[in-house]
């Protein structure tokens, strides 16, 4: 390109003056940019020659040398003549600063020097004064220019086109300083002026800054000082940018955008910022999802963003890492709206809060606007900074917050903006509008007359952060448990309102504004009633003990979207059309009935599915259920879709629709779709002033009941964590459908909406024959190959001057973080326009690069294509249309009628077809894993009346095969049984060939079948079970179909664990998966994050052990995480035992180390010297890094890990040994938790001291009710009981604080007994809840638990940790009662009914909303999990009961129709099936049962069934005394006062007291003879049974029993002498020759009475064969209080 291109666009002024000079002189470009740029002169050049000669003037020819070069070429500028040509070089003012002599801004606003050069000091004698001030500044200013600025952008200003602005970024500080000069030559300013020129000749610069910082006791000199000293430290110091105004606001600037969630855009992208608060301090940061603009309309955002940036709060790399790799799951978990989170305030706290905010004498004006900013907050969930300066006068309108006084009701009302969306333009009135207002008045309790006044009086006008910052002082001063921060109470409102109004988000959003990014997409739509919200608002407030007066509104408007639909109006509309419809039918114009017909067609559409008001709103596919996929905004992925159910009368006005134009043909244009519903409109018809999808705004308001998380549904706004669709959710699809249609009959009745059936004669045309739409492989995202980019790239990026201001922050001594987030953005805003970069792989080097430079935690997240795991699918849904209305029907038939057997090909298809229809067998390699096994001879088992089946299977998110256990429904096992004979020799022909023709085989088969039975069709084995996923889902919930397609990583129990559960006897079986190893790499981002693990990257190639050792021996640093995996890496390397490392065993280091590094460095606080490592945390670190390392690989390296650190012998490591395994698939059940937590009461449990006991039994409920891991219950604090929630947090250096450990617990899933234990400790105010510390004595307790544990269930395997998987799985499967019904399910497996927590408990789990689909998460919160995905990975066993339940839900063939031409003749089949009916049998399986006999009876060489036996009393359990069970409630009650015995205490207290007054009979002592030598709380009592002596404590009291029973006189006889004659210490009794007889009756009762004298009298004592004489003479003596009180009882 030629240069004069160029030159069109450069500065004319800078080209005259070049080529003017050059008449003079032989000047170079470079050089007078050079000599420009020590001025910073201005673009236009106006004055430059004054201002040089200026110069000269002022400095001598040899001053200032070191700008020598620079000075001379202005020299050369000062020379020039002035002539008319070159004027404007001249001139002193500008156009617009005629009689102002100086040409101020905007011509040299960018440089204060040369403004500075233009002005004199008032022309009296101090101008030699003023002119030593400006040498001296024109000094520093060259001296600035070269410290601070860039040549290389000075010279594209001053060569450019003039629209760059030499950014004034830093240049403020030059004005200000040339202001504070210029303020000198102010003859007033005499006096100054000769103080500031003395201070600036003798002093250097840091000692004038160090002097200036000093200030001066005139105002006058101060302001000059401080401008002096800011442009000063720019220069001269180090950290340039400490105390620097500017820089704060342009961050300042940013950190605004941050603070709250907003939607922004940024050239062609669109970004959504969200603070994660909800995270652990360490982990917390600043996510913003960037998306592409075009996909994003006003009040919609998809689902997948192109990639999201992370910035973590800590500068710790790798725990930014692993912060950044959950940002989803945090992202999730912020927007699910759950009840219990960690931010939840105690009614207790609430009140503190208003405690706090009482005014006192004392407070000054800013205590005082602090109370009650603090106290609105909470009333209005409003942020504290919006209200520290609420308006008190009447003019009201302009303020957000203004406050007035109401006569009539004594009280303050508050006026606050209502929430509203923002409109790119203002709504056009229209009379299908209701009136709109944008306020709320909410009425104050009157308790806060009194700080209000003295506000009120203080009459402020400005916000002031001082006022916040006192909100902040108040708040720490209340006790930190409490919880109160300045969140938790903004939080407090909309939480209320989110339950007070069954989940609905825009009711939160329209009483409080509240920011976030679902708020701001709902409030387009819904409107409420002005006076129904503030109603709520005061009912909500109620709840939580805050009295607002009652106040009743008169106005009907309404706040929200301000076009909310008047529904009178549209009635009439709706009445308008359908009498043109009627006309235009009896007079036979077809045009106009057709275009009326049509509009109203249209207008029921948008209110059907509460569509977008799209050009084309008839969706393609309508099931004969009813549901209809919507794509009004259809987005590639398919995110966006969504299902909604239509009315039976809409769906057939759609059929007449339909009908009509197949009548008329060619007479009207649009066209009709044969294959499906779709309807081609030419030209939608609009109603006048009625918005297109005024329908969405109808049913989105507040006349309907729908709860919140239904209307998000049906209108399709959703965000992350609120996905219906999503295969993890638990949305109850049939409450769904069932209430949306209730509102739209609803709607459709209010509003005139019937089937107009305009002509009856066509019912056959109206309907779409659907056929199989072609079978789309899922698009992969086109893989081209992703570009790498370098560092040098970056560099290059970056080098753009628009971004010169950033680096500068960025790439400094004190870099800013938030600058590298906003840069981040800016660039990819850039990147963006140039569509050959790849702009993700772009961003992730930006990001490395920051890393890698600055050390900047910023981080970015690009989507994984592999993971969508929403199961919208247009293809698979219009399969499913199809497969209803073509294949249903005769596969029914087929099914209900089984010909006798055709051929192998025919019979495999329609075992295919049963099984996955009725068993939900709905993935290829899932039906394969059935076949091999009736391929096989493996036994089906038989538990009572269910048939089960184990298998392993593949799974999407698991390299190894996991198990998945199918129960049989009755139809399917008889199926498999009467065929499995005749199909096995063909089926083990097909799984000998390769996995291809498998496949093949199976494809074969199925279609084979279809055309058998009659059905010509192309449907691939593929579709057909993809199909059945979404009708599986759209009758029951995501997560169930997600489970059956093999989508969702859990492992079921095994059978032998259910036959445990129910009480079979196991059966002996070789079911373990193994898995398959497969190399890993580990992740590049992780290796540069961790001195360590780079440095072992490097070691990888050195062999010598020793030299790794040395290596490694000096890295020590100050970290002690850091060393402890230093220790790790070292005992790895000495346990190889070699001096040369293999390449495997090196591999095998770095992996352990990345995997243990994950937990410690990734996703905890540091550890301390003090840090407590125990089985929990360790538990923690395993459950957080197990979802980015292969299985057996991750339990390898913690396996190691937990070796060497029980090698360390320390004292803060509380680990035993033992390996992990595979998430064992165990629970408890209920009668298990029963009978350990009775064995805990007693002495049974190995532990003596009942108090332990007792700690020990609420600690093992407390596990078992809560689910909470073993030390976060026995770190348990009295002050973490907070009302009705227990809070589980960390203290101390009780706990390493991980990732989403922090949570709180409703109290009320524990039983009464245990709350009410609680409260008395909460009262005692102990310690700690259960034991003050794990200390020796107690250390033992865990051990005997978990023999207990053993004892009871039978099964080694289980440990206190399965108290976790028991409450994982029992409130899964509660929760998925809501979704499917369990009728067959309980029929079978009765223990369920008890197992699964009660109503009450699961609904105070999930709050008011009820299960809406966040039933999962809620308890995955409980559980302490940061997702739900680790909560069914490694906790939830049940799915396949949820399953089973479903199959059985659906009308499965009978089999007295099916299998006569297969079993038994017809006229038998129909004999057993009357029988059974007669006795009113349970029908299917006594059928089942019998044509099972008749099977195996026939072909008794194969034991194809196993039938479990039911478990007797035999497991060893021993069952207790009762009276050993009496006693031990009494002394267990009388010790400790709890527990309740179901006797009558106060007889038992007498009956001591009456034991202890009796004498010894030795003369002259009053001891008595029976020392009750325990004090317990409420009575004295014997020494206490050992737990050593149990057993045999159990046998003596049988066989008192038994003599009671038989010999009373003699047993009555035994315990007079030991009440009343016997040495109780020696456990001795007085005899004499005529109790002979008696003692003869105890040896035949196997008591072996032993004769003795002892001081002169004869005595006796009972012997039993293992007693103890502890153990005799605490029966003895607790048999004797029995005896009193029953003896009491006789004499009363």
């Amino acid at each position: 390109m030629d240069l004069s291109y160029w030159e069109q666009f450069m500065n004319i002024y800078f080209k005259q003056l070049i080529e003017w000079m050059k008449q003079h002189e032989n000047i170079e470009e470079q050089e007078l940019i050079q000599a420009l740029f020590l001025l910073r002169a201005h673009y236009s050049l106006a004055g430059i020659v004054v201002i040089c000669q200026r110069i000269f003037t002022l400095i001598g020819d040899d001053e200032l040398p070191e700008f020598r070069d620079e000075l001379n070429t202005l020299k050369i500028i000062s020379r020039l003549q002035n002539s008319d040509q070159h004027s404007h070089f001249f001139s002193e003012t500008t156009d617009r600063n005629k009689h102002k002599l100086t040409p101020l801004r905007p011509y040299t606003g960018d440089s204060g020097i040369c403004d500075l050069l233009l002005i004199q000091a008032g022309l009296s004698r101090n101008n030699e004064r003023f002119d030593t001030v400006i040498i001296w500044f024109l000094e520093q200013i060259f001296h600035f220019q070269k410290k601070v600025h860039t040549l290389g952008l000075y010279s594209h200003y001053l060569k450019g086109d003039g629209s760059i602005k030499l950014k004034d970024q830093k240049g403020s500080r030059v004005y200000n300083a040339f202001l504070a000069i210029r303020l000198l030559g102010d003859p007033s300013n005499e006096d100054i002026l000769e103080q500031v020129e003395k201070l600036l000749t003798k002093n250097g610069p840091k000692q004038l800054i160090h002097l200036m910082s000093a200030g001066s006791e005139d105002k006058r000199l101060n302001e000059v000082f401080y401008a002096l000293k800011l442009f000063l430290s720019q220069i001269w110091q180090k950290n340039r940018l400490k105390n620097k105004k500017k820089r704060r606001e342009f961050l300042h600037r940013i950190g605004l955008k941050h603070q709250k969630l907003i939607l922004q855009r940024y050239g062609s992208l669109s970004i959504a910022i969200q603070p994660l608060e909800d995270v652990d301090e360490i982990h917390r940061g600043l996510v913003s999802e960037v998306f592409e603009y075009d996909e994003i309309e006003e009040d919609e955002t998809p689902l997948e963003p192109l990639f999201t940036f992370f910035l973590a709060e800590q500068s710790d790399l790798i725990r930014g890492l692993y912060a950044s790799k959950s940002i989803f799951q945090h992202v999730e978990a912020t927007n699910v709206g759950l009840v219990w989170t960690k931010w939840r305030l105690s009614l207790n706290s609430i009140q503190d809060v208003f405690r706090l905010c009482q005014p006192s004498k004392a407070d000054t004006s800013l205590i005082l606007r602090a109370k009650l900013a603090l106290i609105l907050s909470l009333l209005t969930g409003r942020s504290v900074t919006e209200l520290t300066a609420p308006c008190f006068s009447q003019n009201t309108d302009q303020n957000n917050i203004a406050i007035q006084y109401d006569h009539t009701l004594s009280a303050y009302v508050l006026s606050v903006l209502a929430g509203t969306p923002t409109l790119k333009t203002k709504p056009e009135e229209s009379k299908f509008h209701v009136p709109w207002t944008k306020k709320l008045h909410l009425v104050l309790p009157s308790e806060l007359n009194d700080l209000v006044n003295q506000v009120k009086n203080l009459a402020i006008k400005t916000r002031q952060p001082a006022v916040e910052r006192e909100v902040r002082r108040l708040i720490n001063s209340v006790p930190k448990e409490l919880e109160i921060s300045l969140k938790s109470i903004k939080d407090l409102l909309p939480r209320l309102l989110y339950e007070h109004s069954q989940g609905d988000l825009a009711v939160v959003k329209a009483v409080t504004n509240a920011s976030g990014r679902n708020y701001d997409n709902l409030i387009h739509y819904a409107s409420f009633e002005q006076r129904k919200l503030e109603q709520l608002w005061a009912d909500c407030l109620r709840t939580i003990k805050i009295d607002i007066p009652e106040y009743m509104h008169s106005s009907s408007e309404r706040v929200g979207s301000p076009t909310g639909i008047k529904i009178i109006e549209i009635q009439n509309e709706i009445t308008r059309i359908k009498k043109r419809i009627n006309q235009a039918a009896e007079q036979k114009d077809w045009q106009t009935l057709f275009d009326n017909l049509t509009l109203y067609t249209e207008l029921w559409m948008n209110l059907a599915t509460a569509g977008r008001g799209i050009k084309q709103p008839f969706p393609k596919w309508i099931s004969q259920q009813g549901w209809a996929l919507i794509q009004d905004k259809h987005h590639q992925d398919e995110s966006t879709d969504r299902y909604v159910p239509l009315t039976a009368a809409f769906i057939k006005q759609i059929q007449v629709l339909r009908g009509l134009m197949r009548m008329l043909g060619d007479q009207v244009e649009p066209r009709v779709d044969l294959s499906s519903y779709a309807l081609q409109l030419c030209d939608p018809h609009q109603i006048e002033g009625l918005g297109r999808n005024w329908a969405r705004k109808l049913v989105r308001s507040d006349n309907n009941q729908l709860p919140g998380r239904f209307k998000d549904a049906g209108l399709g706004h959703w965000v992350r964590g609120r996905y219906p669709w999503d295969m993890l959710s638990v949305f109850p699809v049939s409450t769904f459908k069932q209430q949306w249609l209730d509102v739209q009959e609803n709607l459709q009745k209010q509003l005139g909406f019937e089937c107009l059936d305009v002509f009856d004669f066509f019912k056959n045309l109206n309907i779409p024959t659907f056929v199989v739409t072609k079978e789309i492989k899922t698009v992969q995202a086109e893989t081209k190959p992703r570009i790498q980019y370098s560092e040098n790239d970056v560099k290059e990026w970056l080098e753009n001057s628009e971004y010169e201001s950033y680096c500068q922050l960025i790439f400094e001594e004190n870099p800013e973080p938030n600058v590298s987030f906003e840069l981040g953005h800016v660039l990819a805003s850039h990147l963006a326009k140039n569509t050959n970069i790849d702009l993700p792989q772009a961003i992730k080097a930006y990001c490395a690069y920051i890393r890698d430079k600055t050390k900047i935690p910023l981080f970015v997240q690009l989507p994984q294509k592999a993971h969508r795991t929403w199961l919208t699918s247009e293809n698979s849904f219009s399969t499913w249309c199809y497969i209803e209305q073509n294949l249903l029907d005769f596969i029914q038939k087929d099914l209900e009628h089984l010909p006798e057997h055709q051929n192998c090909e025919v019979e495999i298809g329609r075992l295919l077809v049963v099984l996955s229809m009725y068993s939900q067998l709905c993935r290829v390699s899932h039906l394969q894993a059935m076949l091999e096994f009736i391929a096989s001879d493996q036994h089906i088992v038989a538990m009572g009346n269910s048939r089960l089946v184990e298998l392993t299977v593949n799974n999407d998110r698991s390299v190894t095969k996991i198990r998945r256990t199918v129960l049989l429904s009755p139809y399917v096992s008889t199926l498999i049984l009467v065929d499995r004979q005749y199909l096995q020799p063909r089926l083990k022909e097909i799984l000998a060939q390769s996995r291809n023709q498998q496949r093949t085989a199976w494809q074969k088969c199925f279609n084979t079948y279809l055309k058998q039975i009659g059905i010509k069709s192309t449907l691939s084995l593929a579709q057909w079970l993809k199909a059945l996923q979404q009708n599986v889902m759209l009758n029951s919930t995501p997560l169930i179909a997600g489970y059956i397609a093999g989508q969702v990583l859990t492992e079921d129990f095994s059978i032998n664990e259910l036959l445990r559960l129910s009480e079979y006897e196991k059966l002996i079986t070789g079911l373990d998966s193994t898995e398959p190893e497969s190399e890993i790499e580990i992740g590049d981002e992780q290796l540069h994050l961790s001195d360590i693990l780079a440095m072992i990257q490097q070691l990888k190639g050195e062999s010598r052990s020793s030299i790794w050792l040395e290596q490694l021996a000096n890295n020590k640093t100050n970290h002690y995480s850091v060393n402890l995996l230093t220790c790790f890496v070292q005992w790895l390397i000495l346990r190889c035992d070699a001096e040369e490392l293999s390449l495997q065993n090196r591999n095998m280091i770095h992996l352990h180390l990345a995997i243990v590094s994950a937990g410690i460095l990734g996703f905890s606080e540091d550890l301390t010297k003090d840090s407590q490592i125990d089985e929990d945390v360790f538990q923690k670190w395993m459950e957080l890094t197990q979802e980015h390392f292969p299985h057996s690989k991750h339990l390898a390296a913690w396996n190691r890990f937990r070796e060497f650190l029980i090698q360390l012998n320390d004292d803060r490591i509380k680990l035993h040994k033992r390996t992990a395994h595979q998430a064992s698939a165990k629970v408890f059940s209920k009668n298990e938790v029963r009978q350990i937590v009775q064995i805990l009461q007693s002495v049974e449990s190995g532990v003596n001291d009942t108090v332990l006991r007792l700690e020990i039994q609420r600690h093992f409920r407390l596990s078992a009710a809560m689910g909470v891991r073993r030390s976060e219950a026995l770190h348990l604090r009295p002050l973490d009981i907070d009302e009705d929630m227990l809070r589980i947090r960390p203290y101390g250096e009780h706990q390493l604080k991980t990732l989403g450990s922090e949570r709180v617990v409703p109290m009320n899933l524990l039983s009464q007994t245990i709350q009410k234990g609680l409260d008395d400790i909460y009262k005692n105010k102990k310690d700690s809840i259960l034991i003050s510390d794990e200390n020796s004595e107690h250390r033992p307790f865990f051990d005997q638990i978990s023999q207990i544990l053993k004892k009871v269930t039978g099964d080694v395997d289980l440990s206190l940790h399965h108290l976790r998987h028991t409450f994982a799985s029992a409130y899964t499967l509660k929760c998925l009662q809501t979704v499917v019904d369990f009728k067959a399910l309980t029929i079978e497996l009765p223990w369920l009914q008890t197992w699964m927590p009660s109503n009450e408990q699961f609904n105070t789990l999930v709050g008011n909303e009820g299960q809406v689909g966040q039933g999962i998460k809620a308890i995955s919160r409980v559980l302490g999990h940061l997702h739900e995905s680790t909560t069914l990975k490694h906790y939830v066993h049940i799915l396949f009961l949820a399953t089973y339940a479903y199959s059985m839900q659906q009308q499965q063939p009978n089999l007295h129709t099916a299998f006569f031409k297969r079993v038994m003749s017809r006229s038998n089949l129909f004999r057993h099936f009357q029988a059974i009916n007669q006795q009113n049998g349970n029908l299917k399986y006594e059928l089942r049962d019998t044509i099972e006999k008749y099977v195996l009876k026939k072909r008794q060489s194969q034991r194809w069934v196993i039938y479990a036996q039911k478990r007797g009393n035999s497991t060893g359990k021993v069952i207790k005394h009762e009276l050993f069970q009496k006693i031990e409630d009494i002394e267990r009650y009388l010790i400790s006062g709890q527990g309740q015995p179901q006797l009558d205490i106060e007889s038992w207290k007498r009956a001591l007291i009456t034991m202890s007054n009796i004498p010894s009979g030795k003369r002259g002592s009053n001891i008595g003879r029976h020392p009750l030598s325990t004090q317990g709380k409420l009575a004295r009592l014997p020494e206490l049974l050992s737990a050593v002596d149990f057993n045999s404590a159990q046998e003596i009291l049988e066989r008192f029993d038994y003599l009671e029973q038989n010999q009373s006189e003699t047993y009555n006889w035994l315990i007079k002498k030991w009440l009343y004659e016997s040495n109780v210490t020696k456990v001795l009794m007085h005899f004499t020759a005529e109790d002979e007889p008696m003692l003869s009756i105890l040896t035949e009762h196997q008591f072996f009475p032993m004769m003795m004298k002892h001081n002169k009298y004869n005595y006796f004592r009972i012997m039993s064969q293992q007693a103890s004489l502890i153990t005799v003479r605490w029966a003895l003596t607790w048999l004797s209080a029995r005896y009193l009180v029953i003896r009491d009882d006789i004499r009363i």
